[in-house]
């Protein structure tokens, strides 16, 4: 299976277009545009999370694998999307939470009624350790209910699943296999890394089972069958080449371009060191055997033409370096909703303009900081959250309603009706950026790769 041609779009369906006037992106929004991503000339498009979830991490809390959140739409428009993109030679992609579910799925509520068989599909101890969770919180909370703490590596509200029960695993490769059926192109793996913990040892990534289990999953539903990417952050070249390929997943995020920033940890971040970004694209474009999965942009991330460069006076020219960069690196070129106009960060001003989980988090750690709300315009995972920006009507044609949250800034200047009909736009660059890799797959795979 040869992806090195392909390009993958993503799309936060909250975010993309809202139909019915709630302020919340939908299914029906996304059908509408299904001749919008045709012609940009996508070979995936990739949903994040649109199963049921109380939405405490933005459906990365999972209630229900085989139920679409009503607040999205129905299984029937699921399948709907999926034939349509097919009928445009478009696979769509599904988000899958693996590590863990939220805390109203049906397994972690009969554990916590006393139900022994579904406790153990959880991670339980009599006395927490110090390990810390992502969302920098202490990695263990206790239920009453049950006299112990839980493990949640995320929010308290996203218990983590024992990989080591065997009982969980078949659970899901019956979910997988369930999704395959119904047409699903692919699967986006959602840190899938950590389903190797061990928390006693404090390692939350990539443990000693991280592989066994890795092969297990593809065997026993992907393997050779559809397209997997997972999420890994900061692999190395060799992690890379021990999970994917003939090893379970076709490809893997890294995001080590994105990390050459960080200093001591995701909040303390420094500007774009051109000798860093060079010496990490030598590493993965010429050392790497597989198919290298290309990331500008994604729902955790801020846009890159306001983090890495100048999003105001040099807004039209820092897009398009972006593309010009990424656009021709070989691998599977992974595009996020915006990122084909040019949408950047929001510059909110205000912290009640947020609704990051994570982002609340770090406000609260040290809610007093005066450098808080630049630190979190800069960084926080919302800039990529903003709602899609068609036009410069009031909320950018994304909805007839409230959005859930605001637009970014630059709304009424920065959208696709000022740019699908401008030759020169960002639009249209992209769209010969694509055009260009997939007529010119041996220069980039060849020349290109061997000068790096």
């Amino acid at each position: 299976m040869n992806n090195l041609d392909k390009v993958v779009y993503q799309i936060y369906p909250k975010s993309f277009l809202d139909t019915t006037g709630n302020g919340i992106g939908d299914l029906k929004g996304i059908i509408d545009k299904v001749d919008y991503l045709a012609d940009l000339g996508i070979d995936y498009v990739w949903l994040s999370p649109i199963c049921l979830s109380p939405q405490k991490d933005n459906g990365y809390d999972i209630a229900d694998y085989y139920t679409i959140d009503p607040m999205f739409g129905t299984n029937q428009q699921y399948q709907q999307l999926i034939e349509l993109c097919a009928d445009k030679e478009i696979k769509v992609v599904m988000d899958l939470v693996l590590n863990h579910v939220s805390d109203q799925h049906v397994w972690f509520q009969k554990a916590i009624s006393g139900d022994k068989y579904y406790q153990d599909f959880f991670i339980w101890r009599d006395a927490p350790n110090e390990l810390i969770s992502a969302f920098k919180v202490p990695a263990w909370t206790y239920n009453e209910a049950v006299g112990k703490y839980y493990l949640h590596l995320f929010d308290a509200s996203q218990p983590d699943l024992n990989w080591d029960n065997e009982n969980v695993r078949q659970e899901l490769y019956q979910m997988i296999n369930y999704w395959i059926d119904k047409g699903v192109g692919g699967f986006r793996l959602d840190v899938i890394d950590l389903i190797g913990k061990q928390p006693d040892l404090l390692v939350k990534a990539k443990g000693e089972n991280f592989l066994k289990y890795l092969k297990e999953l593809a065997n026993s539903t992907f393997k050779n069958k559809i397209f997997t990417v997972g999420e890994c952050w900061k692999s190395s070249v060799k992690e890379l080449e021990e999970m994917c390929n003939e090893n379970g997943l076709t490809q893997a995020f890294h995001f080590n371009y994105q990390l050459i920033t960080k200093k001591s940890n995701k909040w303390d971040q420094g500007q774009l060191d051109v000798a860093k970004l060079a010496e990490q694209l030598n590493i993965f474009q010429n050392q790497y055997t597989g198919e290298e999965a290309i990331v500008m942009n994604n729902h955790d991330l801020p846009r890159l033409n306001s983090f890495w460069l100048d999003d105001t006076v040099y807004h039209a020219q820092s897009s398009k370096l972006l593309i010009s960069l990424f656009g021709i690196l070989s691998g599977t070129l992974y595009l996020y909703q915006g990122d084909e106009i040019g949408m950047t960060n929001a510059h909110f001003d205000k912290l009640s303009q947020y609704r990051d989980v994570e982002t609340f988090n770090y406000y609260d750690l040290d809610p007093t900081n005066p450098d808080n709300l630049a630190v979190i315009s800069r960084i926080s995972r919302d800039n990529a959250r903003v709602p899609m920006q068609w036009d410069d009507s009031k909320y950018s044609g994304f909805t007839t309603g409230t959005p859930w949250i605001d637009n970014a800034f630059n709304y009424q200047t920065v959208n696709v009706k000022a740019q699908v009909d401008d030759e020169a736009s960002i639009l249209n660059y992209y769209k010969k950026i694509i055009d260009f890799r997939k007529q010119n797959q041996n220069l980039i795979n060849t020349k290109l790769r061997a000068t790096c």
